[in-house]
């Protein structure tokens, strides 16, 4: 359930942060689409206005008359006062500026301009309808330059002007841009929600396969552990028992999950390489010769090579290949000292010798808890790992009560109750 819950979150928090992604980008493309848009709405108000401001004072550019000049220049003073444009320039078909009117309120922008067409190379009195847009104070300008040609097409002149977006206009395409990111934003909100069930249901059915192939799994390891504690004369029981020692000792210590999955197939799987030993070694009631023990040992190659190969199985590699190497460097196969023994196998060296002490076997009778614990504390330091034996003993007299002398049943439930946690 918690593993479900799990799911959720993340799958909430991924589609989360996915809508704001997609809603960022969305409304990037919408904004500057829209931009587009407003461009060629302002541009044409702009240029629709400059035609009906210049139309019908043309005749003014080719006179040099200055009574002429004055009125065309108080014309444009009229139309300011009344229109868009806050500067007006006009030039004759020489390029000569003969008449220029600004309003007062427009004496910033024009530095403005002046300065960034100097920067920018912007002064453009050509043939063709250019116009350059700035952003200043928070308001659109339009700088626009129109040829202005007389009734038989000849060019007399040129129109610069400065329009200027009024306020209502600028509030409505504010609100153009707000409103069309606002859908854009919903949309792809609403599309996510949709998508949540969907998910989910594909989630589910993912979940399912996966907990029946896990079930599966752990089925098959528990049978191969049986199987394996069978051909050494002894009971699916043991695998057990150590297994639970082991996750509880792991736990007491505070080890990552990950460890304890590990750390569990290891204990399962620990004696695995022991199918390939010889029932006449294996099986001996008696000591083993050193040359018997020399062969017993290899069943811990044995052991990597069977598991090695898959790759479910590939983190219980360090319990099987180094649970029988010593604290102080005596033990096989490699003969790892210290902390260069992998934490997984320095707590299940101990929860194996703790379990087969107090342990009826063909050979022994179990131990007493006293005699055990004896036992374990001698070796402290050099068999075992002194920090993790102290924890070990904090929590061993339970497990003594609880799982060695305790049922199968108990001992079951509580190995069925770690698996559904950790895997």
């Amino acid at each position: 359930m918690d593993k479900v819950k799990d799911i959720h979150k993340r799958l909430i928090l991924r589609l989360f942060l996915g809508w704001i992604v997609i809603s960022i980008v969305a409304g990037a493309v919408v904004f500057f689409l829209k931009l587009e848009e407003i461009d060629e709405f302002v541009e044409k108000l702009a240029f629709a206005e400059s035609r009906s401001l210049i139309d019908d004072k043309k005749v003014y550019l080719e006179s040099s008359d200055p009574k002429k000049k004055e009125y065309l220049v108080q014309l444009l003073r009229e139309h300011i006062v009344k229109g868009h444009f806050v500067i007006v320039e006009v030039y004759d078909k020489d390029k000569q500026k003969r008449a220029e009117v600004m309003a007062p309120e427009s004496v910033r922008i024009e530095k403005y301009l002046t300065s960034l067409n100097k920067y920018m190379g912007i002064h453009n009195l050509s043939d063709e309808l250019t116009y350059n847009r700035v952003y200043f104070d928070n308001r659109i300008y339009l700088q626009v330059f129109v040829p202005l040609f007389a009734d038989d097409s000849s060019l007399i002149g040129y129109f610069e002007g400065v329009y200027h977006v009024d306020d209502k206009t600028m509030d409505d395409i504010k609100n153009l841009i707000l409103y069309s990111m606002l859908h854009v934003i919903i949309a792809v909100f609403a599309t996510t929600v949709l998508l949540y069930p969907i998910i989910i249901s594909m989630n589910r059915d993912l979940v399912k396969y996966s907990a029946e192939l896990s079930d599966a799994n752990i089925g098959i390891l528990r049978a191969l552990g049986g199987a394996i504690a069978k051909r050494d004369s002894d009971t699916h029981i043991h695998n057990y028992r150590v297994t639970v020692y082991a996750v509880r000792l792991a736990e007491a210590m505070g080890v990552e999950s990950a460890i304890i999955v590990s750390l569990m197939k290891g204990s399962f799987l620990h004696d695995a390489g022991k199918i390939a030993i010889s029932d006449n070694i294996l099986l001996k009631p008696g000591k083993l010769t050193d040359e018997e023990f020399n062969h017993m040992k290899t069943h811990v190659q044995h052991g990597v090579d069977i598991i090695g190969n898959t790759a479910w199985l590939e983190d219980a590699i360090e319990v099987v290949q180094y649970h029988h190497e010593k604290y102080d460097g005596t033990g096989y196969m490699a003969g790892l000292k210290g902390q260069d023994i992998p934490l997984g196998a320095r707590i299940f060296a101990i929860t194996d010798v703790f379990d087969a002490l107090t342990s009826k076997r063909p050979y022994k009778e179990p131990f007493s808890y006293e005699k055990t614990v004896d036992i374990l504390k001698q070796s402290r330091g050099s068999h075992f790992d002194p920090e993790v034996l102290d924890v070990f003993l904090t929590i061993s007299k339970d497990l003594y009560e609880h799982i060695s002398k305790g049922s199968d049943t108990v001992l079951i439930a509580t190995l069925d109750r770690f698996i559904k946690k950790y895997f």
